[in-house]
Order: structure tokens, then C-alpha cells, then sequence
């Protein structure tokens, strides 16, 4: 009976020692085999060595990046400042195309529209009118009359300006001991100071005026045979034109309408019947500059 316990004590050791065994498996650094749950043993490779015997290791994997990781190139910055390079400039295919050239039309450089006058205003006219004596003794002689002239005006947009004019006028005569086609002809020169009230409105003028001068005149009777004691052919007066007006100007266009009354000095002509004053009423066109 001693026995039979002995040998079932060492049978149990046997069986508890062959179970944890298998639990266990062989090391492989000391063994190279591994058994498969099949029962199969495979061998397992060596780790790689270099020469000298160092274990050669594989660099371990980078860990896989995140949102957080990644970053966005800054191109506000150039390349010195941030090591990243800007991007790429758009290639010349996307760039906008210029519109094309389109050829120039002659009517419209024709018809463009002039630049506003200067502001101090430079003019040339040119007009005429009707004028009369005031004397009545020298008005029985004479009919009526028109004059002409051509005027040079400085300041047409300013409240001081002024003219110089070459004037002249023709009528006939009718007294006693004229012959039938005889006249009474002048030419002279007047300069004015004006006084202007000047209304500009973009390229449009409206100014009326007033001015007062100084000029000269010569008289001659023309186509006369008879020889008059009271009435001599020449004369050479010394005038003073005054007087006022309306002046309108567009886009350098100018015309004016005005109203001249002359004051004479120094008349002969006339010896019995008096002087030559006179007035008259009359219009202008011309440009401005």
C-alpha cells in the first residue's frame, strides 16, 4: 500500500513538471525553435549583426502625423525670413490680356471739346453799327452813318480789364456846296478801361460791362469839287469813348452788344456848325483764348 502511494506521487510530479513545460515553450535565444500550436517547431532567424558583431537595428518608424503637426507654408514672408519658398508666380496664360488698341477717329478729335478758357480771358472781335451826330447843325450836313472796327480785349474774366480798337465810319454829305457823291470818311484809335461783371459758368460767360478811354481821330471829306470857306477837307480830333455793354462767350465763341458814346476835342472841321460828337449802337463777334 506504501508503495502504491510512492509511485502515484511521482507519477503526479512527472505529469506537473510535462504541463508546465508546454505552458512555458522554449526560449528561443537558446533553443531557435518554436512550436506552433500544431505541434510544428519552426526556427526562428538570427537577429542581423554587422561585422564587428553590433546588432544591426532597424530606425524605428516615425509616429504618423496629426492635424496639429502639419503645418501651412507662410508666404507673406519671403524665403530668407521663413526657409519656406513662396508660391509659384501665375504663369503668363492666366495673366489678363490688355483690350486691344482702337484705332482713332478723326471726327472725334475734330469735334472734341476745347478746354475752359484761362482764367484772365484774352479776346479778338470784330463787328460794326449804326452812328449818329448829336450836333444838329453837323447832323443838316451829314446823313447817317455806320461804323466799323476790330478790338483787342485783355480780362474778359476778370473785374478789370481792357481794349485796344482800330475804329472807323462813312457817310455822305448833303449840304450846300457838297458835290452829289461826296462823304464824310474817319479812321482812328481808342484804347478803354473796362469794368467787368463777370458771370462764368464752366465754359459759358455772361458779363455785362462798362468802360470809358481815350482815342484819336482823323476826318476827311472825299470826292468833293468844291472848294467851302466854313468847312476844311481834313481834321484830326481828339475823342473820349464811353459807354457799356453785354458780353457773352461759349467754348471761345464771343460776341458783345454795347452802346458808345464819343466826346470830341479840338474839332475844325466844322467851323459854324459845331463839334463831332457822336454815338452809336452796335455788336461784335470774335473768339477768346
Amino acid at each position: 500500500m506504501k508503495l502504491l502511494r510512492v509511485i502515484g506521487a511521482s507519477g503526479l510530479l512527472l505529469w506537473s513538471a510535462s504541463m508546465a513545460r508546454a505552458e512555458v515553450g522554449p526560449n528561443p535565444e537558446t533553443s531557435g525553435a518554436v512550436t506552433t500550436p500544431s505541434g510544428t517547431e519552426t526556427t526562428t532567424p538570427p537577429p542581423a549583426t554587422y561585422d564587428n558583431g553590433t546588432p544591426a537595428t532597424a530606425p524605428a518608424a516615425p509616429p504618423p502625423s496629426t492635424s496639429q503637426d502639419m503645418a501651412v507654408p507662410d508666404t507673406s514672408v519671403g524665403v530668407g525670413e521663413t526657409g519656406v519658398a513662396p508660391l509659384p508666380a501665375e504663369s503668363p496664360s492666366h495673366m489678363a490680356v490688355p483690350p486691344p488698341i482702337q484705332p482713332i477717329d478723326n471726327r472725334d478729335v475734330a469735334y472734341a471739346p476745347r478746354p475752359v478758357p484761362s482764367h484772365v480771358g484774352v479776346g479778338m472781335l470784330l463787328g460794326g453799327g449804326y452812328e449818329q451826330f448829336t450836333n444838329s447843325g453837323v447832323r443838316n450836313q451829314t446823313s447817317e452813318g455806320g461804323y466799323w472796327n476790330v478790338r483787342a480785349i485783355v480780362g474778359t474774366r476778370e473785374f478789370i480789364g481792357a481794349e485796344a480798337a482800330y475804329v472807323g465810319d462813312a457817310r455822305g454829305l448833303n449840304g450846300l456846296g457838297f458835290s452829289n457823291n461826296a462823304r464824310l470818311i474817319s479812321n482812328g484809335l481808342e484804347g478803354v478801361l473796362r469794368l467787368n461783371v463777370p458771370v462764368a459758368r464752366g465754359y459759358s460767360l455772361i458779363e455785362p460791362f462798362g468802360f470809358v478811354g481815350v482815342g484819336w481821330q482823323h476826318y476827311m471829306i472825299t470826292n468833293n469839287n468844291t472848294v467851302l470857306s466854313d468847312v476844311v477837307s481834313r481834321d484830326d480830333v481828339l475823342t473820349v469813348p464811353f459807354g457799356g455793354g453785354l458780353e457773352y462767350a461759349y467754348r471761345g465763341f464771343m460776341a458783345d452788344a454795347r452802346f458808345t458814346y464819343r466826346e470830341t476835342y479840338y474839332n475844325n472841321l466844322f467851323a459854324t456848325n459845331g463839334n463831332l460828337n457822336n454815338w452809336g449802337v452796335g455788336g461784335q463777334i470774335g473768339f477768346e483764348f
